[in-house]
């Protein structure tokens, strides 16, 4: 296809592929619109030896363990499981969080390169309850961590947070406007190919 034929069926057809998008970016305006606002909290946990190691040898044999990074990616594994989730919503029950609020936080815990660091995140419709998701998360893990060998401090606790991070309206619209503008030239194309199509065979049989 010549850029002659499509700029023809683009302007040939320019209402509708206007049409279209305003159509499409007025949708998701109104879908997003309908969406619940969506707060995102995190916390820090630090995996380290325990100090109940007395001796150096065992502090060094530790570090080197944390090194191979198997213990904490463990640690992380476990923090999103669905039995930590359930154990994190009955924790939370009389603050009014559900298991499903907790199975729906889409909690994530990335162990930081280069260290034995833990970022716990959870999400909600409600701050409150994403600082506490996150905060009792980081707690049953230090529970569960606490021993004669490895043991874990919360070093930066998570907290209400003020402003949401979705929905993201300007980029939703954004891209419902583009998806208009990609259907109505589709359509544009499609009837000036139908178009040339019924020209030539009125042609032939003329």
């Amino acid at each position: 296809m010549s850029l002659q034929t499509f700029m023809t069926a683009v302007l040939r057809n320019w209402w509708v592929i206007l049409g279209l998008a305003i159509l499409a970016a007025v949708g998701s305006a109104f879908g997003v619109s309908r969406q619940a606002p969506e707060y995102r909290a995190s916390a820090m946990v630090e995996l380290k030896p325990s100090t109940e190691i007395q001796e150096v040898n065992q502090t060094i044999n530790m570090m080197n363990l944390l090194d191979k990074r198997t213990p904490i990616n463990t640690i992380a594994r476990k923090a999103t499981s669905s039995s930590m989730q359930k154990q994190v919503a009955d924790k939370l029950q009389a603050q009014g969080v559900t298991l499903t609020e907790v199975k729906n936080a889409d909690i994530t815990a990335d162990v930081l390169p280069s260290a034995n660091l833990i970022e716990l995140t959870a999400k909600s419709a409600n701050p409150e309850h994403a600082a506490a998701i996150c905060n009792t998360l980081a707690t049953e893990l230090l529970d569960q961590a606490s021993g004669r060998v490895l043991e874990m401090d919360l070093i930066d606790p998570a907290t209400a947070p003020s402003s949401p991070v979705g929905p993201q309206t300007t980029r939703v619209i954004v891209l419902g406007l583009l998806s208009g503008l990609v259907l109505g030239i589709i359509f544009a194309l499609l009837e000036n190919a139908l178009r040339t199509s019924r020209a030539t065979r009125a042609e032939l049989a003329r």
